[in-house]
């Protein structure tokens, strides 16, 4: 039984992909550094955005913390409206999910004034009862603290719960709360980081969570 689905937001309901891989080289060019493949910029789409640095390059607090508030300043920049769109079949199956009872929550390492945003701008409001962003938690994925803040404020059991997501931090923090997982292929994680982190299942495409629930 399902009664709680929590989503990552970035490569799993947001197609940020676009905007996140072009401040990513605008933020290691303007940092005079050499540029990365856009594979090791996606693989690390999902952790906080201080440590997706330290994870490409040898950074201490305070490198960390310089790489992370340029690329703030190129992200606003390049952040217009439009720019970032929902999956196909994300708003429709949403909408079937809650319709037939489903709880809907966000957990996501954006910090919540974009996320908030996005939520509100792409018509997710309405869905989802409860976003936990990086501003919420003091341990980020693939720690399980920011699903179970969520399984704990609307009082839902792990083994009620799903969590979807694209990235490998998803899975293993959905495992390490208890829940069952699911890996969307379409997102910034392989087919094949997702298989080795241990997701219960597979989804090709967003519409695919609905039977995956059934």
């Amino acid at each position: 039984m399902t009664s709680l689905a929590i989503f990552d937001f970035d490569g799993t309901l947001g197609d940020t992909t676009g905007i996140i891989l072009t401040t990513m080289a605008a933020t290691f060019k303007a940092m005079g550094q050499p540029q990365l493949s856009d594979a090791q910029y996606r693989s690390v789409i999902g952790l906080p955005l201080e440590k997706c640095f330290s994870a490409l390059l040898p950074l201490d607090e305070e490198g960390e913390a310089a790489y992370a508030a340029a690329y703030r300043r190129m992200f606003d920049e390049l952040d217009k409206k439009g720019v970032v769109t929902l999956y196909p079949g994300v708003l429709e199956t949403l909408t079937m999910m809650k319709e037939q009872g489903v709880r809907l929550a966000i957990a996501s390492s954006r910090h919540r004034h974009t996320l908030d945003r996005y939520v509100s701008e792409l018509g997710l409001a309405p869905l989802i009862e409860m976003t936990v962003g990086a501003d919420d938690v003091t341990r980020a994925k693939p720690d399980p603290q920011p699903v179970n803040i969520i399984l704990e404020a609307l009082g839902v059991p792990a083994s009620e719960a799903l969590m979807v997501g694209d990235a490998p931090f998803d899975i293993l923090m959905g495992k390490a709360a208890g829940c069952r997982t699911v890996a969307v292929t379409y997102g910034n994680g392989t087919a094949d980081d997702l298989k080795a982190a241990g997701a219960d299942f597979l989804a090709d495409s967003f519409n695919d969570i609905i039977q995956i629930i059934r």
